[in-house]
């Protein structure tokens, strides 16, 4: 794999209202030649598919509990190379590979070639419904932190967004009798249509405005870490894609509140836009 580094990508991938981003390819090549710890980023993907890396990206790479977005890649150059990105994921040291094939009008198959210009779009629906998700997934972390009089002692761990299995689990037990009332609380935050932030905050910012900020967490070299704060309500360090206000997620649906060994997880959805 090329050892150029990318520009800072956080900022483009990580903007749910950038869509579409005309960049530079720094890498195409087969994904069976990725060195081995790369291919295994990439498990579901057959191996005649491609890997391409470019020097900007706007598709957000799977992590933070969120899955990747999918879209294409068009060449500036020539209009009939059009690869399909499938999958993206994050190397240690940031950059992101983009895994899916070509479809070529042409009867030859046609790839990328290093330093050209293509015109990145991500799948809309998807990631608008990725976005919802994961803020959703934000409104059931604020609203337990809400009931804390009545629901006290218990911290988040971790969360999933992806569709048919997200959940947010706590540190602690969350009965099954504040199911109701937990689903109060977020539906009131999505009714009053908060805004929802994107925030640049140095370390000591985080710690005392964040929720869920793990003792270990670490701090990007600028010294900033990115922030996505529900206004007036609370806000979390957070890589995800998210829309613009809390009204913008739809209908959010707890399903249920399940225990084990000290462990509470609340699994939820959102609903289909009418």
């Amino acid at each position: 794999m090329t050892e150029m580094a990318p520009r800072t990508i956080a900022r483009y991938q990580t903007d749910a209202s950038l869509r579409e981003l005309v960049t530079r390819v720094i890498s195409c090549q087969p994904l069976s030649t990725l060195a081995e710890n790369e291919r295994a980023l990439f498990k579901t993907a057959p191996d005649d598919d491609y890997v391409v890396a470019t020097s900007e990206t706007i598709f957000h790479p799977q992590g933070g509990g969120q899955p990747s977005d999918t879209g294409t890649m068009k060449s500036d150059n020539n209009k009939e190379i059009t690869f399909e990105v499938k999958m993206a994921r994050k190397l240690s040291n940031g950059q992101i590979l983009h895994a899916g094939s070509f479809i070529s009008q042409a009867d030859d198959k046609q790839i990328f070639s290093e330093g050209e210009t293509v015109v990145q779009a991500v799948d809309n629906d998807k990631r608008d419904y990725h976005s919802r998700l994961h803020t959703a997934g934000h409104l059931i972390g604020l609203a337990v932190r809400q009931l804390a009089d009545s629901i006290p002692n218990v911290s988040e761990l971790k969360a999933n967004h992806a569709p048919g299995s997200s959940f947010v689990e706590f540190q602690g037990l969350i009965g099954g009798e504040h199911k109701d009332a937990i689903q109060q609380k977020v539906t009131d935050m999505v009714m009053q249509s908060l805004p929802v932030n994107v925030c640049w905050w140095d370390e000591r910012k985080v710690r005392e405005c964040c929720t869920g900020v793990p003792d270990a967490v670490t701090v990007p070299d600028d010294g900033l870490m990115r922030v996505v704060e529900v206004q007036g309500v609370g806000a979390y360090p957070c890589g995800g894609t998210h829309l613009p206000t809390t009204y913008d997620i739809g209908e959010v649906v707890v399903r249920k509140i399940s225990r084990q060994k000290g462990i509470s997880k609340i699994s939820y959805e959102v609903k289909e836009r009418q």
